[in-house]
């Protein structure tokens, strides 16, 4: 008699959607998703830059432009798609606000119709405004301009389409990213720029009677985040919405981080928009998803990389 074998289970591979994939994020998110054997997929208005991870395939388009047959097969969507500058959105409210929650909106739509696994939406860690620190995420949203109340809008979107379209979502509320490829509008890419010129680092004051003299921020490398994104996607215990602070925990003075390049420093008054201190709990993100260890630390960094 012949004996029956077993015949091998094969499975699908898993394919991802990436907006705004040709920014910083997009190089090192593609980078992550194919060491998990992930088949990728890019959106974007712009090409890929030189020296930038390349998707497997890629779609130069408007997000607006997405239709139900771009996302058939999809399994997860990362929207990094944005107006990313705060200081744009500032400028520029009416026009921005149409650009960020119109396109979120349309490729939630898009997503629920494709039957899409998961959506992923990251949002910023400004929407904490004036809470004090350390943010957890419980705390109320207090957002002090456009692009944190555009970010806040979608962050409410993503858990209606979760609970009310069975649309699986999660919010990462993303802290001060740095790593290679960085946007040029980023504080690192600015003051790497001033001291190649010669120039010195403008540094904004904070408020009177503060213990430190320049703004405090908790900076996440774009690596460690790519992971916490692909972790929140595979999990089972994400889908209906959850926020999840993308941070470390931990602290560095705008004037370390300068030192830390070696650039000079000259001081400017406050902004009306600054916070002097961003600082993440990243408790809940550890407890969930179990990811939090061995992070990269943003003057280690610099020191290995700007000097």
């Amino acid at each position: 008699m012949t004996e029956n074998k077993e015949l091998p289970v094969v499975q699908s591979v898993k394919k991802v959607l990436i907006t705004g994939v040709s920014g910083f994020l997009g190089h090192h998110l593609i980078k992550v998703c194919v060491e998990k054997g992930w088949n990728v997929t890019g959106v974007d208005k712009r090409p890929i830059p030189e020296g930038h991870e390349i998707p497997d395939h890629f779609i130069q388009a408007d997000v607006k432009d997405l239709k139900f047959r771009d996302l058939m097969g999809i399994t997860y969507v990362i929207h990094l798609a944005w107006r990313t500058s705060i200081s744009d959105c500032i400028r520029h409210p009416e026009e921005s606000t149409d650009d960020n929650i119109d396109m979120s909106i349309h490729l939630l739509e898009v997503c629920k119709e494709a039957g899409v696994k998961k959506f992923l939406f990251p949002s910023t860690a400004s929407l904490y405004g004036n809470n004090p620190t350390p943010w957890t995420e419980d705390m109320r949203p207090d957002p002090i301009e456009p692009y944190s109340w555009q970010k806040l809008s979608i962050e409410y979107a993503c858990q209606m389409y979760a609970k009310s379209y069975k649309l699986p979502t999660v919010i990462m509320k993303f802290f001060q990213v740095f790593g290679e490829l960085q946007r040029e509008d980023t504080a690192i890419s600015v003051f790497s720029r001033l001291k190649q010129s010669g120039r010195p680092v403008t540094l904004t004051k904070t408020a009177e009677g503060s213990e430190y003299k320049s703004g405090q921020r908790d900076f996440i490398y774009a690596g460690d985040l790519a992971e916490a994104c692909v972790m929140a996607l595979e999990s089972d215990k994400t889908g209906q919405g959850e926020i999840f602070n993308v941070a470390t925990g931990r602290v560095h003075t705008m004037e370390e981080i300068a030192e830390a390049m070696g650039a000079e420093i000259i001081f400017i008054d406050k902004r009306n928009f600054d916070v002097d201190r961003h600082h993440g709990d990243i408790t809940k993100i550890q407890k969930t998803l179990g990811w939090g260890n061995n992070l990269v630390d943003v003057v280690e960094w610099l020191k290995e990389n700007e000097n």
